[in-house]
């Protein structure tokens, strides 16, 4: 099994987006919200492929912070045949790849409290719960936020 990856373009949309509903149903970003991904320059999205087949993706942005720069991770998706494979890390050290270049200080992102497959992944890859957010998702569906330093304090 061969995992690549790159950045993603806009004619990755409509497997973004099929990936994106079925990992997240009802809850999932629009197929409009992810085209403004792919479109800003403001956004960092990177697609996994495993052999060669869409297998998931990754969408974040880079603010400043008085620390310094920082990313948000928005969204991580993995295709149901395709987890369990390494793909969600590898997304995520690609995506730490290029923050290291940017110099990024921190990553963070939000995950339901009761997603207990991406918190063991975020757990896995060095990422720390912070904060508990109480209904984040909605009436009685807490989140959770996360970090990681990207840099030694």
């Amino acid at each position: 099994m061969l995992v690549s990856m790159r950045k993603a373009a806009l004619k990755d949309l409509e497997v973004m987006y099929e990936i994106e509903l079925e990992c997240f149903g009802h809850d999932a970003f629009s197929r409009r919200l992810l085209e403004y991904f792919l479109r800003s320059p403001d956004y960092l999205n990177l697609i996994a492929f495993l052999d060669g087949k869409p297998a998931g993706f990754i969408t974040a942005s880079v603010g400043e912070s008085r620390g310094g720069p920082v990313c948000h991770i928005y969204t991580l998706d993995v295709k149901s045949d395709f987890r369990r494979k390494g793909i969600g890390s590898s997304l995520l050290a690609s995506l730490e790849h290029i923050l290291a270049e940017k110099n990024v200080e921190a990553c963070y992102l939000e995950v339901r409290a009761d997603n207990e497959p991406a918190k063991n992944l975020y757990v896995k890859n060095g990422y720390r719960p912070q904060e508990g957010l109480k209904d984040y998702y909605g009436f009685r569906r807490d989140g959770i936020r996360y970090r990681k330093n990207l840099k030694p304090t």
